[in-house]
């Protein structure tokens, strides 16, 4: 199985939050985020949003991808950083907003295919609900499910759609909150092109082991594509992989192996007051090391011992790792 590596371009653009909202860095153009990419040693990819081309031409875009050696693994649908998708973007009520989310989606397959993507990854962050009795459920669910279907459709056979989970933010509650109910979109339209994006510190937020998550995808065939980053698990921290939870990432790793994914590794994540090139680099670098860690482990004697379903008699074994 090959590593390959890419990145968000937000990863290296200004980072900014609620308590400084004009962000913790300089803003950069698309093409500077593109340039600070191609310093990182390794990185072979980018994942970007169909609204970055509102900035830029695909032309100018594909020839400084040229210049870098890079490709785009990735266009991501933004339905979500504008206040007009506030009360949702598939599930809005509004049927005019409902269908600009919808033909943005679209654009982004467009993308994709003149960019070469292989993918376009649907995280839809505004549809969900803060309150309770604040949305109708039923007709909530059939807007989500009827709108991806719509974008899946026109993306066949040629672009995936992978859907992207996350428990919370910017919603007090998302709509596909967990691996279990991306599945069951997936499951439900019963298309070859619907799949499931698993974002690390996502899985860690839903209370998700996020090794279980993976195999429980790829029983199905459905896991698309990997968002890579590190959290204490309370929120979507978007750390620098391998800086906290490394026995989880190994184990990561080691079943995407073990269940032959062949996606990209794209980290996600928001280096508010760190060096977005020194992150980047040191999250590939972690990457690389903890792979290496997980090639090590002696499957035959984990096997033996996940038979004994002890846990002493598995720590004993992946703690050689380490521990001498």
């Amino acid at each position: 199985m090959e590593l390959k590596l890419g990145a968000g371009l937000w990863v290296f653009g200004n980072t900014m939050d609620r308590f400084c909202t004009k962000g913790y860095k300089q803003p950069l153009s698309v093409l500077e985020m593109l340039e600070l990419a191609g310093k990182v040693k390794g990185l072979k990819g980018v994942e970007v949003h169909q609204t970055d081309f509102e900035e830029v031409s695909v032309d100018e875009f594909k020839k400084k991808l040229q210049d870098l050696g890079l490709v785009v693994s990735v266009v991501n649908v933004n339905v979500w950083g504008s206040g007009k998708w506030k009360y949702g973007a598939f599930t809005q009520r509004d049927p005019k907003l409902r269908r600009e989310a919808i033909d943005e989606a679209k654009k982004a397959v467009d993308y994709a295919r003149q960019l070469g993507a292989p993918s376009a990854g649907l995280w839809l962050g505004s549809d969900g609900f803060d309150y309770p009795f604040q949305v109708d459920y039923i007709t909530h669910w059939n807007l989500l499910i009827d709108g991806i279907r719509e974008v899946a459709e026109y993306a066949a056979p040629d672009i995936k759609v992978g859907i992207e989970y996350k428990l919370k933010e910017p919603r007090t509650h998302m709509s596909i909150s967990d691996a279990g109910k991306a599945l069951a979109i997936a499951l439900e339209l019963d298309m070859d092109n619907v799949g499931v994006v698993i974002d690390f510190g996502h899985a860690l937020m839903s209370g998700e082991n996020p090794a279980d998550s993976v195999a429980f995808l790829a029983r199905y065939g459905k896991l698309f594509n990997v968002h890579f980053n590190d959290a204490y698990g309370l929120w979507d921290d978007d750390m620098i992989v391998g800086s906290l939870r490394v026995w989880e990432t190994v184990e990561f790793l080691l079943y995407c192996k073990l269940t032959n994914y062949q996606g990209w590794f794209s980290l996600d994540m928001f280096p508010y007051r760190e060096d977005a090139v020194a992150a980047a680099d040191m999250a590939l670098r972690n990457i690389e090391a903890m792979w290496e860690l997980a090639n090590k482990i002696d499957l035959e004697e984990l096997k033996k011992a996940q038979e004994t379903m002890d846990a002493v008699e598995t720590q004993k074994v992946i703690r050689k790792l380490i521990f001498k």
